[in-house]
């Protein structure tokens, strides 16, 4: 299961179904040992008693739906997400060297990704053949999936994280960051993923904010930064366009201000509209897709989609106010813990948290971040990153020896 675990970076850069095989085989895995050895412990936690309570509502809302079969499809095997979070605690838990392994891995890995990144961006397309067909966007290095950006701006404090846990004292690791941070922040605005750049935009305000490491190297990277991409603009009328040009124009469409744009406020709308039909249980999952047709003005030929691209909203319309609990709690919680650190650090006490947990949450909170589009909440390639650092955080906070 350890190698599983450490190839898992490698595997989100092919697409969902390699990822979500290696978490599936992972989650099965443990399943079967934890049973077997009778360790209820790592069921008897206050994340799994709450994901899985919200596991059993989600299958519930499926079955009240008006598409059973097809709205079980996202629900019934949702589960291995946790049982995932809960296996990579135990495999931490048992292997004193696997989170060392798996960081030099994941960081070999990642290094691989912005090499192919920066190669797409002048070639055209990776190293092993696979290209996007919009102009000036890149695609994750063995999947044509523009969504590399999204890979870089979401891992990234994981792997800082990891960095820190390992090699906090070791120099040529800071020079490492230093270098990982530039090509981060040029390549994700290289990308055209607005959404990565919010996601960058708002880990970088977190990260200024409340931890104690690399608060001023990220200040400097991010002019050094700003100075490149405002040349690499310069140089590229079709990414200026995109990012800045096209953001404008979609914002204030029609000289109205708009959600994001005439496309996402029509399935906001949509999903609002549904929702006011099935306010509690909501319509079932998987069912937007099915419904959204049904809630918009056709005369306008107003936009649907298979989701309303954005969690909250999707949450909202397929499982109601009860259902939209599963991320809004957990989005509470972590404001609350960082208010908390922050009043330890200001009032110079001993903070609760180190700042590897920061990080981790970090990466954790922008995922859960309400305001910005997002892939649809049961996609497996986006839940694996979701719920991958959750892990290594419920291993910081309950293992024996807590680092």
């Amino acid at each position: 299961m350890g190698i599983l675990l450490c190839l898992l970076p490698l595997a989100l850069l092919t697409g969902p179904f390699v990822p979500d095989l290696f978490l599936s085989i992972i989650s099965l895995l443990f399943l079967l040992i934890s049973f077997q050895k009778k360790y209820w412990n790592y069921y008897y936690n206050k994340f799994f008693i709450f994901f899985i309570s919200f596991y059993f509502y989600f299958i519930f809302s499926s079955l009240i739906s008006s598409n059973v079969a097809f709205s079980l499809e996202s629900s019934l095997f949702y589960f291995r997400f946790g049982v995932f979070s809960i296996a990579i605690w135990y495999l931490l838990e048992n292997d004193n060297y696997l989170i060392k392994k798996f960081t030099i891995s994941f960081l070999i890995i990642f290094i691989a990704a912005i090499i192919d990144g920066y190669y797409q961006y002048f070639v055209g397309n990776s190293i092993f053949g696979f290209g996007s067909n919009s102009i000036n966007r890149l695609t994750l290095a063995f999947n044509d999936k523009m969504i590399l950006g999204g890979y870089l701006s979401r891992l990234f404090p994981f792997l800082f994280a990891l960095i820190i846990y390992n090699f906090s004292k070791e120099k040529k690791y800071m020079v490492l960051i230093f270098i990982l941070l530039i090509l981060i922040d040029c390549l994700t605005f290289l990308t055209g993923e607005r959404t990565a750049l919010a996601l960058l935009f708002l880990s970088t305000i977190m990260i200024l904010l409340i931890t104690s490491k690399f608060k001023l190297l990220r200040i400097i990277t991010i002019v050094i930064s700003i100075i490149v991409i405002s040349f690499l603009a310069s140089t590229n009328s079709t990414i200026k366009q995109r990012n800045i040009g096209n953001t404008a124009t979609q914002l204030f469409y029609s000289n109205n201000l708009t959600y994001f744009s005439s496309d996402h406020e029509s399935l906001a709308i949509a999903a609002i509209n549904i929702f006011k039909d099935n306010k509690i249980f909501g319509a079932g999952p998987k069912q937007f897709r099915v419904l959204c047709d049904n809630y918009v003005d056709k005369s306008s030929n107003l936009f649907c989609s298979t989701h309303p691209h954005n969690s909250y909203l999707q949450l909202l319309s397929e499982t109601g106010v009860i259902g939209i609990l599963f991320i809004i709690i957990p989005f509470i919680y972590l404001v609350y813990l960082f208010l908390c650190h922050l009043n330890y650090k200001i009032s110079r006490r001993k903070a609760k948290l180190t700042d590897f947990q920061i990080y981790l949450m970090i990466c954790i909170f922008i995922s859960l971040w309400p305001i910005i589009p997002t892939q649809n909440f049961f996609n497996n390639w986006i839940n694996i990153i979701y719920y991958l650092p959750i892990g290594f955080l419920l291993n910081s906070i309950y293992a024996k020896k807590n680092n």
